[in-house]
C-alpha cells in the first residue's frame, strides 16, 4: 500500500474513532465490548474500499497503530485488528 493511501486512511481512521478517545485514555475501552465492536465496525466501514491491500492482521495492526487511539497500546491494536478483519472477512470473503 502506498504511503500516502496509509496516511489517508490513518487520518480518517483518526477522525472517525475519536468518539472513542475518552474510554480508550481511562482504558475502559478494552472492557466495554459492545464499544470495542462499534469502534470495530466503524473503522470497518473506512477500510472497506481497501480491504484488497490489508488482507491479514499484522497490516490491519501496522495501519492501526498509526491512529491516535491505538499509537501507544498495542494489545487495543490488536483486537481492533482482529474485529475489524472478521468484519472484513464476512463481507468480502477474506480469510
Amino acid at each position: 500500500m502506498s504511503n500516502v493511501l496509509e496516511k489517508q486512511l490513518a487520518r480518517a481512521l483518526d477522525q472517525r474513532l475519536a468518539v472513542f478517545m475518552a474510554k480508550a485514555a481511562e482504558g475502559s475501552l478494552l472492557r466495554d465490548e459492545m464499544s470495542l465492536r462499534a469502534a470495530a465496525y466503524m473503522a470497518s466501514e473506512i477500510i472497506m474500499p481497501c480491504c484488497c491491500m490489508l488482507c491479514n492482521k499484522a497490516k490491519l495492526e501496522a495501519l492501526l497503530s498509526q491512529t491516535s487511539l491505538c499509537a501507544e497500546n498495542q494489545e487495543l491494536t490488536q483486537r481492533l485488528a482482529a474485529l475489524v478483519y472478521d468484519d472484513l472477512a464476512r463481507c468480502n470473503g477474506l480469510g
